[in-house]
């Protein structure tokens, strides 16, 4: 967003942020080179892309998009070849990073901007600044725009360099950033419109906050106990063979109780 210049870098800057909350594939909101007839999955269109506030849907021609509470985006297409899969999302209250943000200014850029844009035009679309006519943003372009900008950061700051990047990493690292703010798999999973758990294929163990507070969780759970299966098979064995004496309240195991830390004894021996 800081290197943005040109309306095309403005516009790939909003389809990047509004892509990662959704964890859209790159390309749903991207041109290829590819004939969009013979690929399963499409570009969203101006027509796939809705807003709420307070229950009431929003007109995108006349009402402030950008103070809607929800945004709703249709994915006619897929690549598992599900159609019209609805997915919605809440406004942030960060200004820039926020899914209503990006798309009501994507919505506004291509009904303000883009000449004759009708509910068929797609969401890649920009003004070109020199020729005044309007073009759609190539994933070649957008790939070239990631890695420069993690070149710019540099591998000391992100820990990884640019080779390591790609159009999959807005993806990717949407699901990751949902997974390392305790979203469950299966939100993870409906928001990308997965069809099973392959989501956790994104989740990343070298990431240095993947065990932040994890140390801490174990130490809540520390007094567990163990039952042991071996004392059931006992006991089930015992009642086949003694089935009168199914249910007469005597126990016949007992359970390992276990203390995962110390603390128990320090505390005693202060005492």
């Amino acid at each position: 967003m800081d290197t943005a210049v040109t309306h095309k870098d403005l516009a790939l800057a909003w389809l990047f942020i509004g892509a990662t909350f959704f964890t859209m594939r790159s390309c749903e909101y991207l041109k290829t080179n590819h004939n969009e007839d013979s690929k399963r999955t499409k570009i969203i269109r101006l027509r796939n892309i809705r807003f709420k506030k307070n229950g009431r849907m929003l007109d995108i021609g006349k009402d402030k998009l950008t103070e809607a509470d929800l945004v709703a985006i249709t994915f006619e297409f897929q690549k598992n070849d599900k159609r019209d899969k609805t997915v919605h999302m809440f406004r942030t209250n960060d200004g820039i990073m926020c899914p209503i943000v990006a798309w009501a200014l994507t919505v506004k850029r291509l009904v303000n901007t883009i000449p004759l844009c009708t509910a068929d035009t797609t969401v890649c679309s920009y003004l070109d600044n020199i020729t005044d006519k309007a073009r759609e943003i190539y994933s070649s372009h957008a790939r070239i725009v990631i890695k420069g900008i993690v070149e710019i950061m540099g591998e000391k700051v992100l820990g990884f360099t640019k080779e390591e990047v790609g159009l999959h990493s807005i993806r990717s690292g949407g699901a990751m950033a949902m997974f390392l703010s305790g979203v469950s798999e299966i939100i993870i999973q409906r928001v990308g419109r997965r069809e099973s758990f392959a989501s956790l294929d994104y989740i990343r163990e070298k990431v240095e906050n993947f065990t932040f507070e994890v140390s801490g969780k174990v130490l809540q759970s520390e007094n567990f106990k163990h039952l042991n299966d071996r004392d059931f098979d006992r006991q089930r064995k015992s009642d086949s063979n003694n089935p009168k004496e199914l249910g007469d309240g005597e126990s016949h195991f007992v359970p390992l109780s276990i203390r995962f830390s110390n603390r128990y004894y320090l505390e005693k021996r202060r005492k």
